[in-house]
């Protein structure tokens, strides 16, 4: 079973909290354990909203959850630790006999005996109305006074009789809660995950820098400077001069070129002339520390303050913030992301800001705009708000990626302000499972690098192992192929590893159909269940990464009695997300017999659950 969610969409993370909670039950029937699915739902839904480590548990995790985030957030008709942590407890025996704890949890006997001395604790924390979020404050009071907090139209009448004065809460109380609410709750908010930055090597950087228009050009205006220029009133360029500079190195803004020679360090105004600085050589001879120099000019510092900035240094932070979030944005999607920014200082629906901003961050090698191509239409369509391509405006049927140089520039920052930040050295250092949930969205070869990193990184025999235990355990068809992939690097220890996982229940279909495409067995030797097994999963994961209709197509490209067969077979090959395959065909199958088909057979699931 995946254990790991963090950055994961939250429908994904509800399924397996589902799939978790129906184990767990049927483990504590088999041991006779009494659990409260609202207390090990209410615990995972903590680990999916701190770090997405649903198998990673330490004393410091179990603290947050008990001592705060049970106080801030959960309502429990018997909140006392006798029952709770009784739960608590049997969910940690759960995943210590399911082999569910990721390698970094600390020993089960440690977090048990944790779990039987924090009871008093609990305690107090549960009971001390202080403690409580928001929500909880009004969902208790609403149930003090008969009232259904889930009745939208109760709940609303009831804080208006509030409001009005016909019932009294405790004021003071309710203000400091609604203080620390708005004010934010670190310890218990929902945390962003870390970005992952795979940054290029020094001398790419270095060679990427020099090849910017906008190193290219500090050097040709040095080098135009001379042995000084003459300036007009106020340290302005002369008329003659501005012309000159204007034809010879093409720019738009000469103006904002000698600002940025001069916030670069390479010219300074002396009585009266702009004059080159001498002891600017080696900077000008090294693109990379050149390129730093001047970048402050077109990006805003990460822990720059709002009113220091300027407008459209402070945009061009923010566009670029967004690019690395998305790795590819439309401009309309940047528009609209960008109008939604309430601190910004300029507010506007139109894009020209934002292509403006564009362009500079293009002349610095952060960013390259390209011509959107037809996988960009529907981003297009529904941030334009528009019904077809030809009606958004040509200039913004454009797409944004970030360059090395970008990313380097947003890691710097980052760094510099002491915001987290994480590189693919460092995601070398975690478990696989880790690794895949993060570096595996990635550009491929970012995860390549990554791999090769990880890799590195350990012992052959330990990596084996745990990419082995993996794909024995994870219900990820992504996953399980990166394992493989990663497997086959140790050539035949590799290869002998995944052949290994023939028999397995779950991971045996896709270890067959992993070494039948490396040719290294014969067609004969897959089963017809096998078969079946394995296209579910590429079928579940399709439907996971690129929705429904995408991952429906090459299937739907076979005849049709193969498909209806593939039906047939899925209801009984045992593969967990069949019901969730089923179900996409049903609603997006182009085929009517086919969907048809699907019903029944996810009627005769139904029938034999």
């Amino acid at each position: 079973m995946r254990m790991v969610y963090t950055g994961a969409d939250e429908e994904d993370f509800i399924d397996a909290r589902q799939r978790l909670l129906v184990e767990l039950d049927a483990w504590s029937q088999m041991r006779q354990r009494m659990i409260d699915p609202v207390v090990a739902g209410a615990m995972l839904d903590y680990r999916f909203e701190r770090d997405g480590l649903l198998g990673r548990w330490t004393r410091e995790v179990l603290r947050g959850a008990l001592l705060t985030w049970f106080p801030r957030k959960v309502v429990l008709l018997d909140p006392h630790s006798t029952s709770v942590l009784s739960t608590v407890e049997a969910l940690m025996d759960f995943f210590d006999d399911a082999d569910l704890f990721d390698e970094r949890s600390e020993p089960p006997s440690v977090l048990r005996s944790f779990i039987r001395a924090i009871g008093p604790r609990f305690d107090d924390a549960m009971s001390e109305r202080a403690n409580y979020g928001l929500a909880k404050f009004w969902a208790v009071a609403m149930a003090e006074h008969g009232i259904d907090p889930l009745d939208e139209a109760e709940a609303q009448d009831f804080i208006d009789r509030v409001q009005q004065g016909e019932i009294e809460v405790d004021q003071m109380l309710l203000h400091e809660i609604a203080y620390r609410h708005y004010e934010g709750d670190p310890e218990v908010e929902a945390v962003e995950p870390t970005p992952v930055f795979a940054l290029a090597a020094d001398e790419d950087l270095a060679e990427a820098a020099g090849a910017t228009p906008m190193v290219r050009r500090l050097r040709r205006f040095v080098d135009w400077v001379g042995d000084g220029r003459d300036l007009a009133a106020k340290g302005r360029l002369t008329e003659t001069d501005a012309r000159d500079l204007t034809e010879q190195l093409r720019v738009q803004d000469p103006a904002d070129l000698m600002s940025l020679a001069k916030r670069t360090g390479v010219v300074r105004v002396l009585k009266g002339r702009l004059v080159r600085v001498k002891r600017a050589q080696p900077l000008l001879a090294d693109s990379m520390a050149l390129w730093r120099a001047a970048l402050p000019h077109v990006v805003a510092e990460h822990s720059e303050s709002l009113r220091r900035r300027n407008a459209e240094a402070h945009l061009a932070y923010e566009l670029l913030e967004s690019v690395q979030a998305d790795d590819c944005a439309t401009i309309p999607m940047l528009v609209e992301i960008m109008d939604d920014l309430a601190e910004l200082t300029w507010r506007s629906a139109d894009a020209d800001p934002v292509l403006r901003v564009l362009d500079r961050l293009a002349d610095f090698g952060l960013v390259e705009v390209l011509p959107a191509t037809e996988e960009h239409f529907e981003d297009l369509l529904d941030f334009a708000g528009v019904d077809s391509v030809e009606e958004v405006p040509e200039d913004e049927r454009q797409v944004v990626r970030m360059l090395p140089l970008g990313t380097k520039a947003m890691y710097e920052a980052r760094a510099a302000a002491g915001v987290p930040t994480l590189t693919l050295e460092d995601m070398a250092a975690e478990t696989a499972e880790v690794f895949f949930a993060r570096v595996g969205p990635m550009p491929e070869e970012a995860f390549d690098e990554g791999a090769r990193l990880w890799l590195r990184a350990r012992q052959a025999d330990r990596a084996i192992a745990e990419l082995s235990e993996l794909a024995r355990r994870t219900d990820d068809f992504e996953h399980r192929m990166f394992a493989f992939q990663l497997l086959a690097e140790y050539g035949e220890a590799g290869v002998a590893a995944i052949a290994g996982l023939r028999e397995h229940s779950a991971a045996g279909p896709a270890a067959l159909s992993w070494l039948l495409d490396a040719g290294l067995i014969d067609a004969s030797e897959v089963t017809g269940r096998e078969r079946t097994y394995s296209m579910v999963d590429v079928l579940a994961a399709g439907i996971r990464s690129a929705g429904r209709k995408k991952a429906l197509e090459e299937f739907a490209a076979q005849p049709r009695p193969a498909q209806l067969l593939f039906l047939a077979d899925a209801t009984i090959c045992g593969h967990p997300r069949t019901r969730e395959v089923l179900e996409s065909m049903v609603v997006a199958h182009p085929d009517r017999a086919v969907s048809n088909a699907a019903r029944k057979a996810l009627d005769w699931l139904y029938e034999e659950d």
